[in-house]
């Protein structure tokens, strides 16, 4: 505490807004992190899916800035779709209270809800109910991807840090 009186009061004054400026970054880093999941294969209201990952990171930088934090309980949560021709780590946004696992109580459903799964699931399903074994079944073979294209991308993946988030405002 003695030493506490010698502190020049300039001295604290920039250590308590360098605290606050920290507490601030870490915030903002937290919720740039929030906002890059919750658009990770975005879905309008028709079910149309986009790959936002080549654009997100700047809009988020952008919405955070502009204070976008989450406020609302999410009334939707990322599901992993794990299936032949679809891109690894595509998710599909489902209710918050389904399942994470679209075949979970598959041994109680019928075969009309079998029937009504889509393709790759159905081909699951009978998969599981055999005990995991390859299944004989009478589906067409699963189709080839109806386009292909050969992307030429540039993308910078550097992911902002707290001083970017607050550069060119920390003196404000």
């Amino acid at each position: 505490m003695a030493a506490d009186k010698y502190v020049p009061r300039a001295l604290q004054a920039y250590a308590e807004k360098q605290k606050a400026q920290d507490a601030q970054k870490a915030e903002m880093e937290s919720a740039y992190q929030d906002f890059l999941t919750d658009c990770h294969y975005p879905q309008d209201k028709d079910g149309n899916r986009m790959d936002s990952a080549h654009f997100v990171w700047l809009v988020g930088y952008h919405m955070i800035r502009c204070g976008w934090r989450r406020s609302a309980q999410p009334l939707i949560k990322p599901r992993a779709v794990e299936a032949p021709g679809v891109v690894e780590g595509a998710i599909e946004w489902v209710p918050i209270d389904a399942p994470d696992d679209p075949l979970e109580g598959v041994e109680n459903m019928t075969f009309a809800q079998i029937s009504a799964l889509p393709e790759w699931l159905k081909r699951k399903a009978i998969q599981r109910l055999n005990g995991n074994q390859d299944a004989d079944d009478d589906l067409p073979e699963m189709a080839e991807p109806a386009w292909r294209v050969t992307p030429n991308i540039a993308i910078k993946d550097e992911r902002p840090i707290g001083d970017d988030f607050v550069k060119g405002i920390e003196n404000g």
